[in-house]
């Protein structure tokens, strides 16, 4: 009577043991990992009377899934080293509720999958019930054995439960990163939307452009759009004309006031928008100005820019913008400066600058003048901020010349220097 009193607390334990276990799985799993996904569902179809909170939502499936585990194992009777297994099912229904995709945006994916999964693992669940029943606890009924071995054979089954639930979700880090993303712009946090993921090299098309919307609603798309991966070009700067993620299309298009045609190159349908309203905004600018550097057009660039800042002023440029300037008139115009940081003057890179037209020809003495009257500002070394970034140019370009081999090379100048103009320029794809 002693020893079943004693088996009888130990299989308490044990089942107390189990519920904490998955309980705090289930809860860390649903409130922390994949609740940007089910913010996502929630957003995708709920009226907008409630504000989605993930630690109420994980508290409400971890309930449920416990409730509904008591209640099948009244049926299967799991016990001892085999009180884990109790918590297939609930594993599999867990797996399920999370495993959201860009499908919600498209109709849904086809359920046929996950049915086969549900009859397989019922199935298997019933036939572990009754094979243990049957046959092994009635062997074992009087063996005694240790309550740690108990518990560490039902900590390795809850380790392969936990494996295949997140086996079976989604786990694709691209969409969890968008819907992160856009659950911290949707509070009101654009600045902390943009440190989802910050460090990782991996972005999807579409975090790339609402990395873009969201540099531009903080008004620093010119001074930290590099300090992203950038593998699109300037179709990363715009998102699909479907809406495969959680910033919905319209969002950033309605930006711009102006409806894109179907297969129209970023670069022409933002240079439309802008050229479509008397006064652009800022934004939609430098959409526009980031477009022609992505997609490396650099001289473009540079005849662009005056007519949208104003480079008499001396009002200092966005630090993207300095960086471009300055590798186009050392490296690519005409002039091919002779480049020192103790030598390169701002007058030099703005005579870079000014060497534009547009589209009819102006006469020379007409851009002395106006030269002559620019560099006669002090104004424009500030503007450009030369000797600070000359230092940084010719930095770099010292690393350069270390490594010969153009992959160890690219590797090590991103290290460095892989959040400027600089480097996508010459070493990206």
């Amino acid at each position: 009577m002693r020893e079943q009193r004693g088996e009888k607390r130990l299989q308490r334990w044990v089942n107390g043991l189990c519920a904490c276990v998955f309980a705090l799985f289930c809860f860390t799993f649903v409130a922390v990992y994949q609740a940007p996904l089910l913010e996502a569902l929630y957003d995708k179809v709920a009226t907008g009377k409630l504000q989605f909170n993930g630690y109420v939502v994980a508290a409400i499936v971890t309930t449920l899934l416990v409730l509904l585990t008591w209640w099948l194992n009244r049926l299967a009777r799991f016990q001892r080293e085999w009180s884990a297994f109790a918590y297939l099912p609930a594993c599999i229904l867990l797996a399920y509720i999370t495993d959201i995709d860009r499908s919600i945006y498209s109709g849904g994916s086809s359920p046929m999958p996950w049915l086969w999964i549900f009859i397989a693992t019922f199935a298997l669940y019933a036939l572990i019930a009754f094979l243990l029943q049957r046959v092994l606890f009635a062997k074992i009924k009087n063996l005694q054995m240790e309550g740690s071995r108990i518990v560490w054979r039902n900590l390795l089954l809850f380790v392969i439960f936990f494996c295949l639930t997140g086996w079976l979700t989604n786990s694709e880090e691209g969409f969890k990163h968008e819907a992160a993303a856009y659950s911290r712009y949707k509070h009101g946090n654009a600045g902390a939307a943009l440190n989802v993921a910050r460090r990782s090299l991996d972005a999807t098309h579409e975090l790339t452009a609402a990395r873009a919307f969201y540099l531009a609603e903080c008004g620093q798309m010119g001074d930290r759009l590099f300090a992203f991966p950038q593998y699109y070009g300037a179709e990363g700067l715009l998102p699909a004309m479907r809406q495969t993620s959680p910033l919905s299309s319209d969002t950033v298009y309605a930006r711009f006031g102006l409806l894109r045609n179907e297969k129209e190159p970023a670069v022409d349908y933002l240079r439309r928008a802008v050229e479509n309203d008397s006064v652009p905004s800022q934004a939609a600018v430098d959409y526009y100005l980031c477009a022609l550097l992505l997609d490396k057009r650099l001289t473009d660039f540079v005849e662009e820019l005056p007519r949208y800042y104003d480079v008499r002023s001396g009002e200092e440029l966005p630090l993207h913008y300095k960086e471009a300037l300055i590798y186009y008139v050392t490296t690519i115009d005409d002039c091919e400066i002779d480049f020192r940081a103790d030598s390169l003057r701002s007058e030099l890179i703005l005579m870079g600058l000014l060497n534009w037209n547009y589209g009819q020809d102006v006469p020379q003495h007409y851009k002395d003048a106006f030269k002559d009257y620019a560099l006669s500002s002090a104004d424009f070394s500030n503007m450009l901020d030369v000797d600070s970034l000359g230092r940084e140019f010719v930095a770099m370009l010292e690393l350069e010349k270390k490594y010969p081999q153009l992959h160890i090379r690219s590797n090590f100048i991103r290290k460095h220097y892989g959040n400027t103009y600089w480097w996508y320029y010459t070493y990206s794809e």
